[in-house]
């Protein structure tokens, strides 16, 4: 019954103190998994000093309430969220914050030396971190990536040096990245980089090896060799596809050529060549002996 009093007391007060001074708004984004201290406003305020605070909380899907009256803390949260008391500040503590932490947190606050009231609306979602080494027109990049979902993160690089680095916001599908390249020309004597990404009250870094910059310095000479033999190597390939077949097409070439001869009769054997005939030849001695025989028939029958 006493409890039920107070929370009633402590939520009047906090709503007279809303509607007797002007709220202030304002949004925060903290990283997934971290324990988070929320301040009511910049105002140093000691324990002792506190009339009533108090924190109505509307999440994502309910709404609870945190404060204290008269050094009496109260709670409908029950998950773990509790004031915290420092040397010269009281705030919300909430333990490893996640999605279901999202919403709308309302601070009232009533001391000795005035009243303040604020609304902080908390998000959470860290961007994913990545770094890496990229090799790119003959010079060695240093690479950090963040995907972030509302407000953009600031990247930075430590060790602080003179650095040339250029920073771009990228869209892929539905995600959005910020980018921070650093061209590693002039490094010397450091073995390691560490990218920070920053966002309010948030901070995340990762830490980039440069000792794989040197173990991988011989990567651009290696790649003009099997460029080269590569290029040596299709040649050398072309070159013999085409006496292969050259080779092919002139042995078609003599086949089509024998092909079409066969196709062409050939002519008739000549017939070997008769000898003409040839008269005999009456020897002398014979044609005149029958010349004479028949001159002496001649000469009988007219003698009769």
């Amino acid at each position: 019954m006493t409890n039920n009093r107070t929370l009633t007391m402590v939520v009047l007060l906090s709503i007279f103190v809303a509607r007797s001074h002007t709220r202030v708004f304002k949004a925060e984004t903290f990283m997934e998994g971290n324990n988070v201290t929320l301040k009511c406003g910049d105002a140093k305020v000691k324990w002792n000093e506190l009339i009533f605070i108090t924190w109505n909380l509307s999440l994502q899907s309910r709404k609870c309430f945190v404060g204290m009256l008269l050094s009496k803390p109260e709670s409908t949260c029950n998950d773990g969220k509790m004031l915290l008391n420092s040397s010269n500040r009281v705030s919300l503590f909430i333990p490893k914050i996640s999605k279901d932490d999202e919403g709308s947190y309302s601070c009232d606050i009533s001391y000795s030396a005035g009243t303040y009231a604020e609304t902080v609306n908390v998000s959470v979602g860290v961007p994913n971190l990545v770094s890496k080494l990229e090799f790119k027109n003959g010079q060695w990049y240093a690479v950090c990536e963040a995907k972030y979902e509302q407000s953009v993160p600031t990247l930075r690089w430590e060790p602080a040096l003179n650095f040339f680095n250029k920073t771009s916001n990228i869209i892929k599908g539905d995600m959005t990245f910020v980018k921070n390249r650093v061209n590693l020309l002039n490094v010397v004597n450091v073995s390691s980089l560490t990218c920070v990404a920053t966002n309010g009250t948030w901070q995340q870094n990762i830490t980039l090896d440069l000792t794989k910059l040197v173990l991988s310095d011989p990567k651009f000479p290696w790649e003009i060799i099997a460029i080269a033999v590569s290029s040596v190597c299709f040649i050398i390939v072309s070159l013999a596809v085409v006496y292969v077949l050259r080779r092919k097409f002139n042995n078609l070439s003599a086949l089509k050529t024998l092909c079409c001869k066969s196709k062409i009769s050939t002519p008739a054997e000549d017939k070997p060549t008769q000898a003409p005939d040839v008269e005999e030849v009456e020897p002398y001695a014979s044609y005149i002996q029958r010349v004479n025989s028949i001159y002496n028939s001649s000469a009988e029958l007219f003698n009769a």
